[in-house]
């Protein structure tokens, strides 16, 4: 069982005077590893806590307005239901939901069909324990293929019909996450990977701790960690019950600063030296000071530049408390290996040595 436990209104945090406390050795330091991209089933699963929340925050009201006027579509009410019967607004949820992380959406989908039949019995025992499981459940429990077959189609029809709408939205957000915590990975290790996480997690060696609904350590014993951000989580993290399960923690990823939809004719705004040397460096994220000192420009043209890159869909900006990261997107990537740079004195070059600088724009926070 995973639980789901979302705290309030936005910049409001329940006080818990119990508390995750997740054990790191050496070894376990050795072995965080965060997710490479968006996992879809987690978003799912925390999208349905989002939906049924009397109290979401505001980034997250348009979107559950817009789902639940989505989901009275025909064929739609169905798969709802039972989605919310297995996963309400807070509390345990099945793990078997939420698999290892897998690389998009229909593999993810066909590991939640091939759930062994012990697996279902003791996730849906522990969620059902203290309320009586309607009849599909018990069926779901013993291991009815056409009960768990039921479920997996719920989550496709659910899936297509409110997250892919959303999908460059959760994937901007994801990735500017993971933008800042290689930021911090590449500018202190480890630790200050971990000290850089959001509130309520707190790190103080050997310990990551958070505000929990239940009191319990977490011995990781050599298995390290996967850190999952996620577009849908807020308040508390989310983690794994079962302690035989490959340790995961679910957290909410760092506040982004969202792009508009690209203008026509900005893409010519990309041409010269200095933003596709930007664009280059920007595929390790840097923050809005770094990225200026690497260019040899000031830090409000720095800014500028990245905003730019990032309306045109090419970066992502997310802010890091007083700092803003930024990083080359998936297609700023693959634009930034087409595009040699121009060497100095060919024409439309610029000087390397010539900081001057005609841009004037307001800087951003560095």
């Amino acid at each position: 069982m995973s639980r789901s436990e979302n705290t309030g209104a936005a910049g409001v945090r329940r006080e818990f005077d119990v508390a995750l406390r997740i054990h790191f050795s050496a070894d376990d330091l050795a072995r965080v590893t965060l997710v490479r991209g968006p996992d879809m089933l987690w978003e799912l699963v925390l999208s349905l806590a989002v939906l049924q929340s009397p109290r979401v925050p505001p980034s997250l009201r348009a979107w559950r307005s817009d789902a639940r006027t989505s989901l009275t579509a025909p064929g739609l009410s169905r798969p709802t239901r039972l989605l919310t019967t297995l996963v309400g607004p807070v509390g345990d949820f099945p793990d078997f939901l939420t698999p290892r992380h897998t690389s998009g959406f229909p593999p993810a989908l066909d590991a939640v069909r091939t759930t062994p039949r012990d697996v279902l019995l003791s996730d849906l025992s522990g969620v059902f324990r203290d309320r009586r499981p309607p009849s599909w459940v018990r069926e779901l429990a013993g291991g009815r293929p056409r009960r768990l077959a039921a479920v997996a189609d719920a989550m496709r029809a659910y899936g297509d019909s409110v997250l892919v709408p959303q999908q460059r939205v959760i994937e901007d957000a994801v990735h500017g996450d993971q933008a800042v915590r290689a930021h911090d990975l590449l500018h202190g290790g480890v630790e200050a990977l971990l000290r850089g996480l959001p509130p309520p997690l707190r790190w103080s060696a050997p310990v990551l701790e958070t505000d929990y609904p239940d009191d319990r350590d977490l011995h990781l014993e050599g298995r390290g960690l996967t850190l999952v951000p996620a577009y849908f989580c807020w308040g508390m993290p989310v983690t794994l019950i079962d302690p035989e399960l490959p340790p995961v923690l679910v957290y909410p990823v760092a506040r982004h600063e969202p792009r508009p939809a690209a203008e026509p004719g900005r893409a010519a705004e990309l041409l010269g030296r200095t933003r596709a040397e930007a664009l280059h460096a920007l595929r390790a994220p840097l923050s809005t000071t770094e990225l200026a000192q690497h260019l040899g420009v000031s830090v409000p043209s720095a800014s500028r530049h990245a905003a730019v890159l990032r309306d045109c869909g090419l970066v992502a900006s997310t802010r890091h408390g007083a700092t803003v990261v930024h990083a080359a997107t998936p297609l700023g990537r693959r634009l930034a290996g087409s595009l040699p740079l121009a060497r100095p004195g060919d024409p439309g070059s610029r000087d390397p040595r010539d900081t001057r600088d005609t841009d004037t724009h307001a800087h951003e926070p560095r």
